[in-house]
């Protein structure tokens, strides 16, 4: 993986409020995948679904965190994909090892495996008493013309987005990055329009990706012909924030009834982080300790 560098690059169309964001994530990607076991088309739904919530994820304040939930009615089941404002990103998919036939040119059948009527939501965590919580039906399938959709019915933010990853024959990334590009009301429509044509010229972002294209490439190739400057670079990274401490807290919150039920069946505990599948091991004196924390259904601490 260290072949793979992967960082965002930001951009602002001079003259207006109109925000390029352009990412490459392969060895996130990849290490998704080597944590997770998935299959080529369950590692290409991943890493689609962690270039943008990592795009997201910078473009936040301090402290705060996106998740991105696509709940699937296709034989995937669901994925989910975390960033934050310090670059990180993190994610799972509930059914690692789905196979289905390619489309047409060998295309890995992303759409088919997310499933039609499944919905995305976007949670942003504010660092508030609840989370910001959007939802949308997913038409598409392919995640990032979805994303687009929920920017323009959620927050009504016209938005163009973009995600590919490459798969080689081994089930290794070759390739993984994407794009979002907000322009807000008020955005010159010449401005607009020069931008959905070098959009349509793009041709396959995962292709470009492969032959060597960087972030600054791709957004010269995106920004073609539009005033534009570079505002930022930020490093993106596969990290995550699971410890021993968080799968005791998630024991203790499932109940005191419910640990004595684990003791009594099992003897013992233990927590599998579904970012990583780092599992915690936890034996009965620890388990019967964490049980004299937790409260009972009732609500009462004992």
């Amino acid at each position: 993986m260290e072949k793979f560098h992967d960082y965002i690059v930001r951009s602002l169309v001079n003259g207006s409020s109109a925000v390029l964001s352009v990412a490459a994530t392969a060895a996130a990607t990849e290490k998704a995948h080597r944590l997770h076991g998935t299959s080529p088309i369950a590692t290409a739904a991943l890493g689609r679904v962690l270039t943008l919530a990592g795009i997201m994820g910078v473009g936040m304040k301090e402290g705060q965190e996106v998740t991105i939930q696509v709940r699937c009615t296709g034989p995937l089941g669901g994925v989910l994909a975390q960033g934050n404002w310090k670059g990180e990103v993190r994610g799972y998919v509930s059914q690692p090892l789905v196979v289905l036939p390619s489309r047409q040119g060998g295309k890995l059948n992303v759409e088919d495996a997310v499933g039609k009527g499944s919905e995305l939501s976007v949670i942003r965590d504010l660092g508030m008493k609840e989370p910001y919580v959007g939802t949308v039906a997913v038409h598409h399938g392919g995640i990032a013309c979805d994303l687009a959709s929920y920017f323009l019915q959620s927050e009504q933010l016209p938005t163009a987005c973009g995600a590919g990853v490459l798969v080689g024959t081994e089930g290794t990334v070759l390739a993984s990055g994407g794009f979002i590009v907000h322009t807000p009301s008020g955005v010159e429509k010449d401005t607009v329009e020069h931008i959905e044509r070098n959009l349509g010229e793009l041709g396959s972002l995962s292709e470009l990706l492969k032959a060597g294209d960087t972030p600054e490439i791709l957004t010269t190739r995106i920004l073609a012909g539009v005033s534009h400057k570079v505002v930022e670079k930020r490093e993106l990274v596969y990290h995550c924030r699971c410890s021993r401490f968080r799968a005791e807290r998630a024991l203790v919150l499932l109940g005191k009834e419910a640990l004595e039920r684990i003791i009594h069946d099992e003897g013992k505990g233990e927590v599998t982080c579904p970012f990583c599948s780092r599992t915690y091991h936890f034996d009965s004196t620890k388990m019967l300790e964490l049980s004299l924390k937790a409260k009972s259904s009732g609500g009462d601490s004992r």
